[in-house]
């Protein structure tokens, strides 16, 4: 018993002493998680738009979808609307039925679009997607590399709407300037 006090003693002394002189104790601690932005809203709200990549993306087979604008297309920068200057005084009923219609988008080949739905019409019209969330207000569109890109989707309105004059804003890439068009589905001139 004698012996093991012998040892215990200076333990105890040493573990007493670094106490009261303030000497560092060492102990494992954890690494911080670095500290990163979080996207700002839901998904596919502007602060935080839906991403459709190479994978939301719709082939043609060997029919590729044009890499320039066509007569009656609507054009915002390297973002293609089909028949966009045409859907003011189209017949809606070639597009869909019930203020939900198929309007796709062609993005050129490189090049990165996001188009939000601008704030007097959110609310009133959203972004409709297979790949995305019941509707969006916010998306961005990137192709495939070396490729034009096509991605299929609807123009959705609420509350029993079936036409109207949407306003976008459309952002190429990492550019800070917004681009504003207003798309008329269906209602004629939106001008003034």
């Amino acid at each position: 018993m004698r012996r093991l006090s012998l040892l215990v003693a200076p333990v105890v002394a040493c573990v007493t002493l670094s106490a009261c002189t303030g000497a560092p104790v060492h102990r494992s601690v954890p690494p911080a998680k670095p500290v990163t932005a979080s996207p700002a809203g839901p998904a596919g709200s502007p602060g935080h738009p839906v991403v459709f990549g190479c994978a939301e993306q719709a082939f043609g087979g060997d029919t590729a979808p044009p890499s320039r604008p066509q007569p009656g297309d609507l054009a915002i920068g390297p973002l293609i609307i089909p028949g966009g200057q045409r859907l003011a005084t189209a017949d809606p009923a070639g597009y869909g039925e019930h203020g939900s219609y198929k309007i796709p988008f062609i993005v050129t080949m490189g090049a990165t679009v996001t188009v939000t739905i601008g704030r007097p019409a959110r609310g009133h019209v959203v972004i409709s997607n297979s790949y995305a969330p019941a509707g969006v207000t916010a998306a961005t569109y990137r192709p495939c590399p070396h490729q034009v890109g096509f991605f299929p989707q609807y123009f959705a309105f609420a509350g029993g709407r079936v036409r109207g004059c949407v306003p976008l804003e459309v952002r190429i890439g990492d550019q800070p300037q917004t681009r504003r068009v207003t798309l008329s589905l269906f209602a004629g001139s939106c001008s003034g």
